[in-house]
């Protein structure tokens, strides 16, 4: 092979920098959790975790967009090069094969990318705001079916409050067993629009609202989130459309 253009080895030193960047980080964090006593805040953990993100991506995105060049070049030793003294050096840029120590999750890695490449169950744009559509009324209809009202749900008041393990330090009351002049100190509480007391038991129900022709048109019109924006922001904490 010829020797690399000024391009060529301009695309070798801009991997080298993303990798040592990566590198860099992996190692604040590692530093992070193994010297803290007690650990770092989870804000802090957050934010290196977003960076590491953020680093994996460009080196992924460099590599994929040089794979042609990056699978090409072959290196070796120059007439030059001090291989007495850096032997140790020499024989890691000659190694051929990945480190044993590595190559299982590289394996694993390639394979769940081959998955997700196959994978045909994606949602399309039009099923996301079908599914954006059915959430809100399907999780309203839930609740309804729930004792948000008290301490206890629906299911655990039929099987026994006493049998409840809350994991607290403070003994909770059922709201169901409530004396008469306690009832009616509640019914002077404040009225709010949509929202009653179940006629059996301490819950409440909710009613929900008719959707105007005019607003299911701008739900139409609004882009759905994709999942994948909303698995980030779970993960992450980082807003969708900010990367």
């Amino acid at each position: 092979m010829a020797a690399p253009t000024q391009e060529q080895l301009k695309t070798l030193e801009q991997s080298r920098q993303r990798l040592i960047q990566l590198t860099r980080s992996i190692g604040s964090l590692m530093q992070s959790l193994q010297r803290g006593d007690p650990l770092p805040p989870w804000s802090s953990l957050q934010s290196q975790a977003s960076i590491i993100s953020n680093n994996l991506l460009s080196v992924s995105e460099h590599l994929s967009d040089n794979r042609d060049l990056l699978t090409s070049l072959v290196a070796y030793p120059g007439p030059d090069f001090p291989g007495r003294t850096q032997a140790h050096t020499l024989e890691q840029v000659l190694r051929t094969k990945l480190d044993p120590r590595v190559e299982d999750w590289v394996a694993r890695g390639r394979k769940a990318g081959t998955s997700a490449l196959e994978d045909k169950s994606g949602l399309l744009e039009a099923e996301l705001a079908e599914l954006w559509d059915w959430a809100p009324v399907e999780a309203n209809q839930e609740a309804r079916r729930r004792n948000w009202g008290g301490n206890f749900t629906l299911e655990e008041r039929e099987m026994g409050v006493q049998n409840v393990v809350t994991g607290l330090a403070r003994v909770l009351e059922d709201e169901g067993s409530e004396s008469e002049s306690e009832e009616g100190e509640e019914e002077d509480e404040m009225e709010i629009v949509g929202v009653r007391r179940q006629s059996a038991g301490a819950g409440f129900e909710f009613d929900i609202a008719p959707v105007s022709a005019a607003a299911q048109q701008q739900v139409a019109a609004e882009p759905a989130v994709p999942l994948e924006d909303i698995l980030r922001y779970m993960t992450t904490g980082v807003s969708p459309g900010k990367r």
